[in-house]
C-alpha cells in the first residue's frame, strides 16, 4: 500500500562519497512532502555496504546481485517503492534551497497531463547543462544538433522561450526524473533489457509521450549536478561509459529505426564514432597530450572491441547487460 507522497531512487555504484554529499543535501535542504529514500548498491563489493547502512539507518539501501546497470537498479528500487511519485535521482546532485523536489511534486499534483517532470541542472561551474534534447534519431551527435539548432533558430527560440519558466521538451536527463507511480509501471518501467547504461531516458520518456503525457522541464527551480561525477573516476571507467553512450545509440537506433533509415543510422553512427575517436587520438599524441592521449586510445580501442563483439554476437545491445 503506498503511503509515501514521494520515493526517491537513486542508483550507486562505488561512489559512497559522491552520495553521502547527495544524502547531505537532503539533511541541509529537506523537502517538506512525506517522502522515503531509497539507494540501490549495484554490488559495489567494496566493502562499504554494511557501514553505510549503519551512518544512514533512515534509508532504504538495497544491494543488488550484480552491476546490471542503471535501468536495473532504478527498477529494483522502484519495486520497493510506496510512493505516489517517483523520483529517479543521481547520487551526483545535491539539493540547494531552491525547493526543486517539493515544486516538481506540486506541478504534477496540479498537472495530469504531465507525465514526467525534471528541472534545471546546474553544473559545478554554475552554469545550466543541456537543456533541450530531441528524439530525433540523427541528433544523437553534438555536432548534429548544433547544425539543426542553427537551421531552427527562429522556430526552436519560439518555441522554446529563453525567458519561459516552464518547457516541453522531447525528453529529459535521467538524472533528475519524476513521474506518477501508477504510470511507471503502465509503460513498462526502465526498459532493463535493451539498456544498461545511458539513452534509458530517451526512451522513458518515448513511452510515457506515447500515452499523451507531456514532457515538463521546470527551468525556474533547479539542482546541482556532478554530470559524470558517479561514473567517470579514471580512464578505464571513462572509456567503458564513453563506449556505452555509443552502445546506448545503436540499441535505441535498432529498437525506434525503421527500415533503409535504420541501416543509415547505424553506419553514420559507427563512422562518426571511430573517426571522431581517432581524429581525438592522433592529434593529442601530435601534440603531446599524454594523458589525453592514453585515455583517448583507450576509449577507442573499448569502442573498437565493442563493435568487434557486436558483430560477433549478432546484437547491439550491451555485453554487460545480464
Amino acid at each position: 500500500m503506498l503511503n509515501k507522497t514521494l520515493s526517491i531512487i537513486t542508483v550507486n555504484y562505488k561512489s559512497w562519497a559522491i552520495l553521502r554529499k547527495c544524502l547531505q543535501s537532503f539533511k541541509d535542504y529537506p523537502p517538506t512532502i512525506n517522502y522515503e529514500i531509497i539507494v540501490v548498491d549495484n554490488d559495489s563489493q567494496d566493502g562499504k555496504f554494511d557501514d553505510f547502512q549503519q551512518e544512514f539507518s533512515n534509508i532504504k539501501l538495497i544491494s543488488n546481485t550484480g552491476n546490471h546497470g542503471f535501468s536495473n537498479g532504478c527498477n529494483l528500487g522502484a519495486q520497493q517503492a510506496i510512493g505516489d511519485y517517483l523520483l529517479f535521482l543521481n547520487p551526483d546532485v545535491l539539493l540547494n534551497k531552491s525547493k526543486a523536489i517539493d515544486t516538481m511534486v506540486s506541478y504534477a499534483q496540479k498537472n495530469p497531463t504531465c507525465g514526467i517532470i525534471s528541472c534545471r541542472r546546474i553544473n559545478p561551474k554554475g552554469k545550466p547543462e543541456r537543456e533541450l534534447a530531441f528524439l530525433n534519431l540523427w541528433l544523437n551527435t553534438g555536432w548534429m544538433r548544433a547544425l539543426y539548432k542553427l537551421w531552427n533558430k527562429k522556430k526552436l527560440a519560439k518555441k522554446f522561450p529563453q525567458d519561459a519558466d516552464i518547457w516541453h521538451p522531447d525528453w529529459v536527463s535521467g538524472s533528475v526524473v519524476l513521474i506518477q507511480h501508477a504510470l511507471f509501471q503502465r509503460v513498462g518501467r526502465w526498459s532493463q533489457e535493451d539498456f544498461w547504461m545511458y539513452s534509458e531516458d530517451p526512451d522513458l520518456c518515448k513511452k510515457v509521450r506515447e500515452q499523451g503525457k507531456e514532457i515538463t522541464l521546470l527551468r525556474h527551480v533547479e539542482v546541482q549536478h556532478a554530470h559524470g561525477g558517479s561514473s567517470r573516476r579514471n580512464p578505464q571507467t571513462t572509456a567503458i561509459t564513453k563506449s556505452e553512450v555509443v552502445t546506448s545509440h545503436h540499441v535505441f537506433i535498432q529498437k525506434y529505426g525503421k527500415g533503409f533509415n535504420r541501416l543509415a543510422l547505424h553506419a553514420f553512427t559507427f563512422s562518426n564514432t571511430v573517426i571522431a575517436w581517432s581524429l581525438r587520438t592522433v592529434f593529442s599524441l601530435l601534440v603531446f597530450w599524454m594523458p589525453t592521449f592514453k585515455s583517448s586510445a583507450l576509449t577507442l580501442i573499448t569502442i573498437i572491441k565493442y563493435y568487434s563483439s557486436a558483430f560477433i554476437r549478432g546484437t547491439w545491445k550491451s555485453k554487460r547487460l545480464p
